[in-house]
């Protein structure tokens, strides 16, 4: 009995039947854990360092649960090190995403399709049309903005005439529409001067408007963002 705990824990050549159970079942709420641990992130946000994480993670539990010579203790190192490793990855995308993180590649702009970016993110014309389907989008014909997300997903935004609360409708003026992809200003207290400049403004403009709304300092600001129609968009840092 003490060999087969001995082989349980470290491995061996035979492990009894009882001894796989045991084994898968440790690890089965092992791997409940560390996705706990590692947040909602990596079920629902699934870049490129998560999937490479979750992969490893069901790799490695499947062969410690049926090859006996593989140990069980190595096997929950090994997963609480990949845990530890993308939580810090993930900390690093959030605190520096412009150097960590992959920027979303505009695929569509104003109705037309930007063929560089179509070869810089290797996506053919089939592969787009069938993300574009998906998201509800059979017409080119329909569509404003097509995007490559940082998690591999194709966000579309359409024309207004085709979006389901039309402005037709309500009886609003087209010429009010000024639709553009949303950008950001500040995050994390740090001014993006290039997305300022290619907009036209000045960091005097982003002042007097966070003025606007009771906020004197920039380092306070964790997110601005300049959406549809010249909304600016702010959240505040705890």
């Amino acid at each position: 009995m003490e060999h087969d705990w001995n082989v349980l824990l470290m491995g061996g050549r035979e492990l009894p039947l009882w001894g796989f159970a045991i084994r898968a079942t440790i690890l089965y709420w092992m791997m409940i854990f560390v996705t706990r641990l590692m947040g909602k992130r990596q079920i629902g946000i699934l870049t490129g360092h998560n999937y490479l994480v979750a992969a490893g993670i069901v790799a490695i539990s499947a062969s410690r649960m049926t090859n006996p010579k593989h140990g069980l203790i190595e096997a929950l190192v090994i997963l609480l090190f990949y845990a530890g490793i993308n939580i810090l990855q993930s900390y690093l995308d959030i605190k520096f995403p412009k150097f960590i993180g992959r920027k979303p590649i505009v695929l569509i702009e104003n109705g037309q399709i930007i063929k560089q970016n179509l070869f810089r993110a290797l996506i053919s014309i089939d592969e787009l049309m069938s993300q574009l389907r998906i998201q509800g989008a059979h017409k080119l014909s329909q569509i404003s903005y097509a995007t490559l997300e940082s998690n591999g997903k194709v966000s579309v935004t359409k024309k207004f005439e085709y979006q389901p609360i039309q402005r037709k409708t309500l009886k609003l003026p087209e010429q009010d529409l000024n639709l553009f992809l949303p950008h950001f200003l500040i995050y994390d207290g740090v001014v993006y001067h290039e997305n300022l400049k290619k907009l036209g403004l000045d960091t005097d403009w982003l002042n007097n408007k966070l003025l606007e709304k009771g906020i004197s300092n920039i380092r306070n600001v964790f997110l601005a963002m300049l959406e549809d129609e010249g909304t600016l968009y702010v959240s505040v840092g705890e």
